[in-house]
């Protein structure tokens, strides 16, 4: 009974809980420091389209037009508007880019009869 009492350590069990925390802690930290390209692509496309919008209807086009914008984050976006008409109709077509790499979807804008 005497050896018994002196034996310092930690058991197997103990040992594996405190890895399984260390671990799941790991991979919380690395989640938040490290993000998904997706994640990112997705944020992308979002800031893009609402910024083809923006420029759809608030800015008065009379011709094709490049629109610039830098976000908060000091990156550049371009707008591309074309205009496009077939006889009573009027159609404007809107792209984001940012820095010249990522291209979002395009917009389209149509009235018919009357100007824009």
């Amino acid at each position: 009974m005497r050896n018994r009492r002196f034996k310092t350590g930690s058991t197997l069990v103990e040992v594996l809980v405190s890895f399984a925390i260390l671990m799941s802690t790991g991979a919380l930290v690395v989640g938040f420091l490290f993000r998904n390209p997706m994640s990112n692509k997705a944020w992308i496309d979002n800031y893009g389209q609402e910024l083809s919008k923006i420029v759809l209807l608030t800015t008065e086009i009379s011709s094709d037009t490049l629109v610039t914008h830098t976000d908060a984050s000091g990156n550049s976006w371009e707008t591309v508007v074309e205009i496009s008409k077939d006889k009573e109709e009027l159609c404007y077509s809107a792209v984001s880019v940012r820095r010249k790499a990522d291209t979002t979807r395009t917009l389209h804008y149509c009235t018919y009869g009357a100007k824009k």
